[in-house]
């Protein structure tokens, strides 16, 4: 019985551990989650004026479109509203003397169906958009064209509020940016600079242009007026051309990327950037100056916007170095939004993540089904041949003393006397003996021992007796019948 209940506990083992391969076990509940993030939003800066050259007719207008279709579909900004922010321009008349209302419908062309747009010109309406629009109701991208009329004022706004922008872009926001001044660049990357110069032929499209954004040379041939130089972070070279002509320099035109992340006060990063549901995740922010001055004692808090496990909050606090880790997990797939706030040096901050959670890889970890020969060892059922050690069934034959038992159905010969009792008739007094001997077999006990069949009774027995019989009265006869020869001989 004992490997009867081994052999089912290691078959119900192993069927545990098959079951638990596939996943079918649930796990036990992690009070911990992780947040991943694509490394920031698409950018493109140039050294342009496609804007103001459109106006021209030098075709300028294409790569215009292009840059917009490519830098808002790839926008990741989360809850956004679908549109473009056009800063620093009308809605009327922008730089240039361009006719926007005639223009912006070519600009929009290459789309299948042209995104609403909005307009912040004003230093009023600028400010407005840097105080509310960008936080609680924030574009898909932000466009700033290129305009020879724009006012020192409003570039001023650019590069009062560079943070804001480098926040959008860091939570995945896109960015379009032609000719300006670029100080709100430089506010961001100190050693980044911005030279006026070019329109000296080209320029091309790199590997990264083209890779990033589709680019090629037929697009952003252009006259074009600046070019960037010094520390540009982890901004790439889109588009390029030697500068001054015949020189074997080669300056950067434009630059930007697919996925950028800006220098902040605030920044988030998120590992892995393609996490499997049921695995951790992990979202550090770090809270400093633009000079790189940690911002210790900073409460960070990180809410759920959107996706799987929407509303949970998670809170953690900056070190000595600035930094607060906090790690998350979920079950489900899809698409979710993590937001982190902070208040860093007196100033709001709201810097947000988009994570695409991948299934779970129960199936690959399944392997433990593989493992799981475990079912094979369950050969303990062919270990079983101890069942036939087991005769521990064969001990089962005790029920057969019991019918062996029985035989006081056996013992039923009692009425034999009865019929034995017969022979009392023929008078005989050597066969009243006889019934001595009967009782005596019905008085034995079988209980101890068998004798097997018993003899027969009735009938056969009288016969047996009348013979008997027969037989001495036969030799008594011979016996007289020879006494009476003698004794006519003597005489």
């Amino acid at each position: 019985m004992k490997l009867v209940r081994r052999n089912f506990a290691n078959i119900f083992g192993a069927a545990l551990i098959f079951i638990g391969g596939l996943g079918l076990l649930p796990s036990a509940p992690r009070n911990i989650a992780l947040a991943t993030g694509s490394g920031g939003g698409p950018i493109v800066l140039d050294g342009m004026d496609p804007a103001c050259h459109a106006v021209y007719g030098e075709g300028t207008e294409n790569y215009i479109s292009k840059v917009l279709n490519s830098v808002y579909s790839q926008s990741l900004m989360p809850s956004n509203n679908g549109k473009i922010a056009i800063l620093g321009v009308g809605s009327s008349v922008g730089g240039c003397g361009s006719d926007w209302a005639t223009q912006l419908p070519i600009f929009l062309s290459s789309f299948e169906t042209a995104p609403e747009t909005e307009f912040f010109n004003t230093e009023a309406e600028i400010d407005a958009f840097f105080a509310t629009n960008i936080v609680s109701d924030p574009p898909r991208m932000i466009w700033i064209p290129d305009d020879w009329g724009r006012s020192a004022a409003i570039h001023g706004k650019f590069t009062t509020n560079a943070e804001k922008l480098a926040d959008f872009v860091n939570s995945g926001g896109g960015l379009f940016s032609s000719y300006n001044t670029y100080g709100w660049l430089t506010a961001l990357l100190p050693d980044a600079v911005f030279n006026n110069g070019g329109c000296n032929g080209g320029p091309d499209a790199t590997t990264d242009g083209t890779t990033d954004f589709g680019l090629t040379n037929a697009d952003v041939v252009a006259c074009w007026h600046g070019y960037f130089t010094g520390d540009l972070g982890g901004l790439k070279t889109l588009a390029e051309w030697e500068y001054p002509t015949g020189s074997s320099t080669i300056v950067a035109v434009s630059i930007g990327g697919g996925e950028v992340s800006l220098p902040s006060s605030f920044t988030l990063t998120i590992s892995p950037e393609n996490p499997n549901a049921g695995e951790d995740l992990t979202i550090t922010a770090v809270a400093q100056t633009l000079d790189g001055t940690p911002q210790e004692g900073v409460t960070v808090t990180v809410t759920v916007s959107s996706g799987p496990d929407a509303g949970q909050v998670f809170t953690a606090t900056t070190d000595a170095s600035g930094i607060a880790t906090i790690t998350v997990r979920t079950e489900s797939e899809g698409s979710a939004v993590y937001t982190a706030t902070a208040t860093v040096a007196g100033v709001e901050k709201t810097v947000s993540a988009t994570v695409s959670w991948n299934p779970p890889t129960t199936t690959t970890e399944a392997p433990t089904t593989t493992e799981a020969p475990t079912t094979t060892e369950a050969p303990t059922t062919t270990e079983a041949p101890t069942t036939t050690e087991a005769p521990t069934t064969t001990e089962a034959p005790a029920p057969v003393p019991v019918t062996t038992e029985a035989p006081p159905t056996t013992e039923a010969p009692a009425p034999v006397p009865a019929t034995t009792e017969a022979p009392t008739t023929t008078e005989a007094p050597t066969t009243t003996e006889a019934p001595e001997v009967a009782p005596t077999t019905t008085e034995h006990d079988h209980s101890s021992h068998d004798h097997g069949t018993l003899p027969s009774t009735g009938n056969s027995t009288d016969s047996k007796f009348l013979l008997a019989i027969i037989m001495i009265n036969a030799g008594i006869l011979i016996i007289g019948i020879s006494s009476i020869r003698r004794k006519a001989v003597s005489k």
